[in-house]
């Protein structure tokens, strides 16, 4: 048998070089597609954690606001306890409280009226006008 002439041979060896870069290539683009949605998939990432930690930012705020609440309103019952008659240690000494904590508590309710008494603080502009408005 003869031999494949020269021109077979480089012929079929053209077809098997493209045949190779073909593969090459649809291997190239399809991990271009994979790198594609893996950064996709880190972007949805990103955003599920800030979504999350905005709701959770929000959680905190409110129960912060929650537990002032609470605590204003025990120190409003250790107030209400003292304007009974209750002496101040007898008092810590009935909430496993020290005499700080107890009058920690009761000057907050104080504090916490007189913000609601005076909501707005006047700015000096307008403390000027109420003061020519008494004269």
């Amino acid at each position: 048998m003869a031999a494949p002439r020269k021109s077979a041979q480089q012929l079929a060896a053209r077809e098997k070089a493209r045949a190779k870069a073909r593969e090459m290539t649809e291997r190239h683009e399809r991990l271009i597609e994979m790198a594609a949605e893996f950064f996709e998939q880190q972007e949805q990432a990103e955003q599920v954690r800030a979504e999350a930690q905005q709701k959770a930012d929000a959680i905190l705020a409110k129960a912060e606001t929650d537990a002032e609440a609470a605590v204003l309103g025990s120190a409003r019952t250790v107030r209400a306890m003292l304007d009974s008659g209750a002496a101040r240690t007898d008092v810590a000494a009935r909430l496993g409280l020290s005499g700080a904590e107890v009058k920690r508590l009761a000057d907050m309710v104080s504090a916490a009226s007189d913000t609601t008494d005076n909501p707005v603080e006047e700015s000096p502009e307008s403390a000027e006008g109420s003061v020519a408005e008494a004269a």
